[in-house]
């Protein structure tokens, strides 16, 4: 459309009113050509979206593969030591050293701290008085971080603890089943309750199958040693049941977390309604330093009253070999993957995938030379497809959005 229009100059005076300005408009798409266009992008984001919660599935599972070699390794390292509390506090220690120097060399890492503390004080401020002036203006769906929802890192010490208080009764096998129960059953309700980031999340049939199908799978996959121990006659009391299971739930709760420490390190929040940055990397490496740094505390606890009761080891650490120290290094791997993931997929996701790679993980150990290179039964192999199952049900089940 041409107009004749009067303009102004950059000095502000008025130009001649005789230029003609000729501006060109493009007419708006109709809607029935912007609906295709639409449900192109639509489709494209929702695929890019369960590439990414794939993804992170895969990496969980792995994460899982780890904690299988970790578990082996701190197995020895206890051993080795002659007091599995005090090996668990060394390899937590060292973990929280390897973490130190890295957020020591890290500007990010620093600044996610720093964002976890103010969060804190905020929240703790607001908790006090929910109209006082803060200086962090809290994360979209997770607001501020209270003081309790950081000693996620005191489930590693409560799970240690029930380990060695509940396997010389109870053995590994039903050790596994109850801490599994505990934990699988638990992360729906860390889901649905949203305290993990990413929302609340549905309790629906197809999640609810998942930790029924998976301590199904944990049963059958330990079911020799399960019959072999219930044919000893024992008489177990409760709380040698319970302890694991609690730890379990723990342990899901941890997960839960140290994921919503994660976003609010990693959330750059903006005042006034300006939309948020993001600065990735930050989150993972804080949450698992402050994991770390409390359950290295706690653990320092355990393994004093142990020490206290029992006695410093005889054996000294004679029997102790390099690899036997990498357990910490490994739960870093460990517990940052699945701090990392949290917000995409989910306690419940976390929680089957970390135990499906743990199970596959201990098979293969068990066929390596490591192992021993045994030939499992048949009820392990069956145990693992189950497993493997119990990921597929939430996760295709709701295609991978709840």
């Amino acid at each position: 459309m041409n107009y004749a229009s009067s303009t102004i100059s950059a000095a502000g005076r008025a130009a001649p009113s005789n230029i003609v300005t000729t501006t060109t408009t493009t007419a708006a798409p109709a809607p029935e050509q912007l609906a295709p266009r639409q449900r192109t992008a639509d489709a494209s984001s929702a695929k890019r979206d369960r590439n990414i919660k794939i993804a992170c599935i895969a990496a969980t599972f792995a994460a899982g593969l780890v904690s299988a070699v970790q578990s082996r390794v701190n197995g020895s390292f206890g051993a080795a030591l002659g007091n599995s509390f005090l090996a668990a506090f060394i390899n937590f220690a060292s973990a929280l050293v390897i973490l130190g120097v890295i957020m020591a060399f890290s500007p990010k890492g620093r600044a996610g701290l720093g964002r976890v503390v103010a969060s804190i004080k905020a929240g703790e401020a607001r908790h006090r008085n929910r109209f006082a002036e803060v200086a962090h203006p809290g994360v979209a769906g997770i607001g501020h971080l209270r003081w309790f929802q950081i000693i996620g890192g005191a489930a590693g010490a409560l799970f240690v603890t029930a380990q060695g208080t509940s396997v010389p009764v109870l053995g590994v096998a039903l050790f596994v089943v109850a801490v599994t129960a505990g934990q699988t059953v638990s992360s729906l309700f860390v889901d649905r309750l949203g305290i993990a980031p990413g929302g609340k999340r549905r309790i629906t049939l197809a999640r609810a199958a998942g930790p029924l199908v998976t301590i199904a799978a944990v049963v059958v996959s330990q079911w020799p040693n399960i019959s072999a121990w219930l044919h000893q006659g024992h008489g177990v009391e409760a709380i040698y049941i319970v302890l694991p299971i609690v730890a379990g739930i723990f342990v899901a709760a941890q997960h839960g977390a140290n994921g919503r420490v994660e976003t609010t390190a990693t959330v750059i929040p903006r005042p006034n309604g300006v939309p948020a940055r993001h600065e990735y990397g930050a989150g993972v490496l804080t949450a698992t330093f402050i994991n770390f740094a409390v359950g290295a505390l706690a653990l320092l606890v355990v393994a004093g009253v142990s020490l206290a009761i029992s006695g410093w080891p005889t054996g000294g650490a004679g029997g102790v070999q390099w690899w036997m120290l990498t357990g910490g290094a490994l739960g870093v791997l460990f517990i940052g993957t699945s701090a990392g993931v949290m917000h995409r997929i989910g306690t419940l996701l976390v929680i089957l995938s970390l135990v499906a790679g743990q199970t596959v993980g201990g098979l293969l150990l068990d066929l390596s030379a490591w192992g021993g290179a045994i030939t499992p039964p048949a009820t392990t192999y069956i145990g693992v497809a189950l497993v493997l199952a119990a990921i597929a049900l939430p996760a295709l089940r709701t295609n991978l959005t709840d």
